[in-house]
Formats: structure tokens, sequence, C-alpha cells
């Protein structure tokens, strides 16, 4: 009885590692002012570069464009790094260098940290 709990525990546990890699992103939706509310920094910025650290995680390099919220002295043409997943699957950030994104970001563990779900996306007005 015990042996066949055992395989049962190991069996579960292996499919919950394989599942969970192959999950994609899903976001919590959030009013705008809300997500400005939370974040400890919002900017907009050229996406240089992105630098793997290790098969999970990078880190994505911008040029500051506009500050709309800053945070430990972001300033305009400042050059941000921000950890975030490698992969979209993930909610890693998007990876195309040369495009200008918005990002909200948190400060953890003395680094800048943001993902898929905290872009600023552009508003279409009507005129």
């Amino acid at each position: 009885m015990r042996r066949l709990q055992y395989a049962t525990a190991i069996v579960g546990l292996g499919a919950l590692v394989f599942t969970g890699s192959a999950q994609a992103c899903s976001c919590v939706p959030l009013r705008s002012g809300e997500a400005m509310q939370r974040a400890d920094a919002a900017i907009s910025g050229w996406l240089l570069e992105v630098v793997p650290q290790n098969r999970l995680l990078a880190v994505y390099r911008y040029r500051v464009r506009r500050v709309y919220k800053s945070g430990n002295g972001i300033r305009r043409g400042q050059i941000v790094s921000v950890r975030g997943a490698r992969s979209a699957a993930a909610c890693g950030l998007p990876r195309q260098t040369g495009r200008r994104y918005g990002l909200l970001l948190s400060w953890q563990r003395g680094a800048w940290t943001s993902g898929l779900c905290a872009l600023l996306r552009r508003q279409k007005c009507a005129s």
C-alpha cells in the first residue's frame, strides 16, 4: 500500500513539473490607474539588448525615453536594466530590439523587474 502511495505521489509531482512549463502567460486585468499606483516606476524606452542570465531569466536593457512615474532616480536618457523571464510563455518581455516599449516596473531585491503583464499600451484616441 505504501509503495502505491509513493508511486502516485511521484507521478503527480512529475506531472506538475512538466505542465508548469507548458502553461501560457495569463494576466490579471487591472485598471490603468490602479496598475500605475502599484508600480514602483513607469517608463517608456528603447530596448537595446536582451542578456540571458540562465535558462529562465534575462536582463532587458532599455534607454529611457520618458518617465511617467519616477523611482530610484530614473531619468530620461539613462540606461535601465530590467530583470524578467526569458520566455513569453512565462510572461517574459518582448525581445525585439530597437523598438520602444512602455513598462511598469517593480523594485525587488535590489533590481528592477517587469513582465509581459506590465506593458503599457497606447490608447487610441478618437479625434
